[in-house]
């Protein structure tokens, strides 16, 4: 195992630290939520690899299936572990009958532990940034570049400080995954501007467009979620 292997597994246990810690502030460290994490932990790393194979590197799906399950081999792309975990969660939920919102524990640990798993993708020399002069560029892949694992890492640091300082003053339950839908989805817009962008539409990546969907995505669920606050509406949200 090389360092950069380490150090990406570090954020997992990191993730896994922050929720539970977050789920026995709340009094959510329950079965059903240590199944609730499960399920998306399961879904976020399946959605990741799957997302990044079918893709950027569909011939390894292709020529070695069961690459999916072997750790050793890359496919880690957030924006597809993301939303794959968050779907796993809503259904765990459903199927487990579970009504309160469970998403702000989430909201701490997502970016606590890409924090950590972006300097391993640092060490790893993967999610390299595009070519640039600039003073601090780092030399990867043949090429001066953008160190953009450290931007991520910083804005994932920014990201879980103002959370954690926001989570008591929003007023419903799951508001603080919401804005943790913004947050991350516009900052990887921006981010997505010192990396390498293959493909492009209208000038913008993949990632960028659907770094925006999920931006509007959580403003629009945040909106809809102060409007029922307003109402009167109580915390049994199945969303988030």
């Amino acid at each position: 195992m090389t360092a950069g292997e380490a150090v990406t597994g570090a954020g997992y246990v990191v993730a896994a630290w922050v929720l539970l810690h977050a789920a026995r502030r709340r009094r959510l460290a329950t079965e059903g939520m240590g199944i609730v994490a499960a399920a998306a932990l399961f879904g976020g790393v399946v959605g990741a690899r799957l997302s990044h194979w079918l893709l950027v590197a569909p011939g390894l799906w292709w020529s070695h299936p069961g690459a999916l399950f072997d750790p050793r081999l890359g496919g880690r792309t957030i924006l597809g572990g993301v939303l794959a975990g968050w779907l796993a969660v809503e259904l765990t939920k459903r199927r487990l009958g579970i009504r309160r919102s469970t998403g702000d524990g989430f909201a701490l640990a997502l970016p606590a532990g890409e924090a950590v798993g972006r300097i391993g993708c640092y060490l790893n020399g993967c999610c390299y940034g595009a070519a640039t002069n600039l003073p601090w560029a780092v030399w990867q892949h043949e090429a001066w570049r953008h160190p953009s694992q450290l931007y991520t890492a910083a804005w994932c640091v920014a990201m879980y400080l103002l959370l954690r300082a926001w989570r008591d003053r929003l007023p419903r339950e799951g508001d603080l995954f919401r804005l943790y839908l913004v947050l991350f989805g516009l900052g990887r817009f921006v981010l997505e501007f010192t990396r390498e962008r293959e493909s492009r539409m209208l000038g913008l990546s993949a990632a960028q467009w659907v770094g925006l969907e999920i931006a509007v995505l959580g403003g629009l669920l945040l909106a809809a979620s102060w409007r029922r606050a307003g109402e009167g509406a109580d915390d049994t949200d199945p969303g988030a």
